[in-house]
């Protein structure tokens, strides 16, 4: 097998992530006559209940506050043994005995409804307060972990520094050597790992601790791919001192992850508009994780493709897709683009016009560069019926030389499933089952200037001791994107 094994850090990730193995519990089929499109061994593990039965459960580790995990519990039905309490507590104690239990909380009507069979009501923005009262998928209870340092939107002592999170690992990795503790058996019951995918928050204290996370991980797997998503929280109505916080935690977030990281998509939604393929209430995360989860989705769908009767996409590992867009071998640092409905084919070209940038890394508005902006590698993932016309296309990879750019187009007739725990972001696709949706992974030129803005907003903003690295760290990143034509001018970005 060529298993991928998920590390989830954060509230907003663990929301994305719900999306996402809400979506890959949907794949499984329970028919002979029903032909599975997706090799479900990649992302989740066999296993055995308490009562002996055979159970199938996501490969993934989770982490997230004190307070975040809303009603789901770490023994869950699969894994629950109903004791005699009075016996056990006899046994142990031959004395009156007095128990203080906090209440837990409540399921949310919509898991009620789907522990008895029946069927939901339809979800909404109010109903939805953590990400557990979406989730389809049971966790083993190893998977889940929750860190008590820190609670879930204090206003005491937030949880919004880049330097808490990097504290913050490196105190319980002491005291526990978490990754050996929490990460090991998930990696060990393995077959053969083909990568790691991660998902973190970058633009608070979860971008320090995803850092050092990484960088554990790898100095543990040195030659393993390794797909980190950077996810940035809507500003909405901010203080200017809290924008400048969080794009200074980006800034370090993104310096160090592009060290570790095979390949790093930073995603955020579109801060000023949407196109009018999309309609998100950025004050729902159960709404931006929606759209975040559907790009990240489809753009690895190409990972887990089984083999289909009369050829289509074949299915590639993780670390060709990053081979696609790193043409140079330093081009860690990749933007992603997404288009719902028929955009029709799948050209390099075609891609620019997916309506819904998701690459709004330091908050950028423009990248200052015309149509004409060279790119480096393209990697389009098409969901959809395959026309004749594309099928070719599908299995061709455009590079006639070297230096040309690099475009790879993967059609599969899969589409994206829009299922009762998802939102209805998409108006123009409303009471769908399935919708189509592609994604273009890109690397070109804009990266660089963005980089360079980036660079300008926030060396001002941090410390005289750290300014000159970090400034150095993120030119040093934006220097890879540089056509090698124009490498040479200068633009007098020189602090």
């Amino acid at each position: 097998m060529r298993e991928i094994v998920t590390l989830q850090l954060g509230h907003l990730s663990n929301y994305v992530a719900t999306h996402f193995w809400n979506t890959q519990e949907s794949y499984f089929t329970y028919s002979d006559t029903d032909k599975p499109f997706v090799d479900h061994d990649i992302h989740w593990r066999t296993g055995v209940g308490a009562d002996g039965s055979d159970t199938f459960l996501p490969r993934t580790v989770v982490y997230d506050l004190k307070g975040g995990f809303g009603s789901l519990r770490k023994i869950n039905a699969l894994y629950d043994v109903d004791p005699d309490a009075d016996a056990m507590t006899s046994a142990l104690w031959a004395g009156k005995s007095a128990v203080h239990k906090q209440e837990p909380l409540p399921q949310s009507a919509y898991l009620q409804s789907l522990d008895a069979g029946s069927k939901p009501d339809r979800l909404s923005k109010s109903s939805i307060r953590y990400w557990s009262d979406f989730s389809r998928a049971y966790y083993h209870p190893k998977s889940l972990n929750q860190l008590y340092d820190y609670e879930l939107h204090s206003s005491i002592q937030p949880f919004e520094r880049f330097d808490m999170g990097k504290e913050l690992f490196h105190t319980l990795d002491k005291e526990h050597d978490i990754v050996d503790r929490d990460w090991r058996p998930f990696v060990e019951e393995c077959d053969h790992m083909q990568g790691i995918q991660v998902l973190a928050t970058v633009d608070d204290a979860w971008g320090g601790f995803a850092s050092s996370y990484l960088e554990t991980l790898r100095d543990e797997y040195p030659k393993k791919c390794i797909w980190v998503w950077g996810l940035q929280s809507p500003l909405l109505d901010m203080s200017r001192e809290k924008r400048r916080l969080r794009l200074t935690n980006t800034a370090h977030s993104v310096s160090e992850i592009c060290q570790q990281g095979t390949t790093f998509i930073p995603l955020s939604l579109p801060e000023h508009r949407f196109p009018p393929s999309v309609k998100v209430d950025c004050g729902s995360p159960w709404h931006t994780s929606a759209l975040l989860a559907a790009a990240m989705e489809s753009t690895t769908l190409p990972s887990r493709l089984l083999p289909q009767p009369g050829g289509g996409a074949q299915r590639v590992s993780l670390d060709e897709i990053s081979q696609i867009v790193n043409t140079t071998g330093s081009q860690t640092l990749a933007g992603l683009r997404m288009g719902v409905g028929s955009k029709g084919p799948g050209s390099a070209d075609a891609a620019d016009s997916f309506d819904v940038d998701l690459f709004g890394l330091g908050r950028v508005d423009k990248d200052g560069l015309d149509s004409q902006k060279r790119f480096f590698g393209k990697s389009i993932s098409a969901r959809g019926e395959v026309d004749d016309d594309d099928a070719d296309e599908d299995e061709k990879e455009t590079r006639r030389r070297i230096g040309d750019p690099v475009v790879k187009r993967f059609n599969t007739p899969l589409k994206f499933p829009m299922l009762d725990s998802y939102p209805d972001i998409f108006p123009e696709e409303a009471d769908q089952e399935s919708i189509r949706l592609q994604t273009a992974l890109f690397t070109d030129q804009s990266i660089s200037t963005r980089m360079k803005a980036l660079k300008k907003q926030v060396t001002w903003a941090v410390g005289v001791e750290e300014r000159e690295l970090l400034s150095n760290s993120l030119a040093e990143i934006g220097d890879a994107y540089h056509d090698d034509w124009s490498s040479g001018s200068d633009d007098g970005d020189d602090d």
